[in-house]
């Protein structure tokens, strides 16, 4: 995960400016991740792979007596994270590889944004799932927000298409767009939501569903029972 963390730590400064003109419909997926969390008064949570705090902040607007763990790989991220966050008190900061390191704490929600696509093979995804489901109290759940891979080649272009289409509506340049599908194939390993669904059964995931979708992006995830 060097290069990753490279990347990202390259990418940190602009990572806002970009991401509502790269992903189609970002902010209704967030909105979904968010509405994923039960209603408690002072939920335990844990960002995983939390970039610069987009999620924590939003989650903490509708919980403002929670308490947030945000983990990511790239200090750069979360120096951004604090600075975005510095109102809040409430909140553990954790720089780490989320594939090698264990989650040592309990909570009541795991959510995840555009992070867990870059774990390398299914095993590794299935040992995060694993980590996830194991770090979650009793009736805990855990939501994902992040890419997956079409199950046909005619899904592939067709969402490359709609991605050029978004992307050059939204400012960018033929230039970025290349950019982007570059970094997304140096960087991105994902797999088909039918997967994620069964490695998450196999680790023990109950009610399992997806709340959100949109070509290539959705949101998904189950509760610990």
């Amino acid at each position: 995960m060097a290069d990753l963390k490279q990347h990202f730590n390259e990418v940190a400064e602009n990572y806002d400016a970009t991401i509502e003109k790269n992903l189609v419909n970002y902010n209704q997926m967030i909105e979904a991740l968010i509405n994923a969390i039960p209603d408690n008064e002072s939920p335990r949570i844990l960002d995983l792979g939390c970039g610069t705090g987009n999620i924590t902040k939003k989650v903490l607007e509708r919980f403002p007596n929670g308490k947030v763990t945000c983990f990511d790989l790239s200090e750069k991220m979360i120096e951004i994270a604090k600075e975005k966050l510095s109102d809040y008190d409430n909140i553990e900061y954790v720089i780490g590889d989320f594939t090698i390191i264990d989650i040592i704490d309990k909570y009541d929600a795991i959510i995840s944004s555009l992070a867990l696509h870059h774990i390398p093979n299914n095993q590794a995804k299935k040992d995060m799932y694993q980590h996830i489901y194991d770090s979650l109290y009793e009736g805990g759940v855990f939501y994902n927000a992040d890419v997956i891979k079409a199950n046909s080649d005619y899904n592939i272009i067709l969402n490359e298409r709609m991605t050029s289409k978004y992307m050059k509506e939204n400012g960018c340049t033929d230039e970025d767009i290349e950019t982007f599908k570059k970094n997304r194939n140096n960087n991105d390993v994902p797999i088909t939501l039918m997967e994620h669904i069964k490695l998450l059964e196999e680790v023990g995931f109950k009610e399992i569903d997806v709340l959100w979708k949109y070509y290539s992006n959705a949101v998904y995830g189950g509760t610990k029972k």
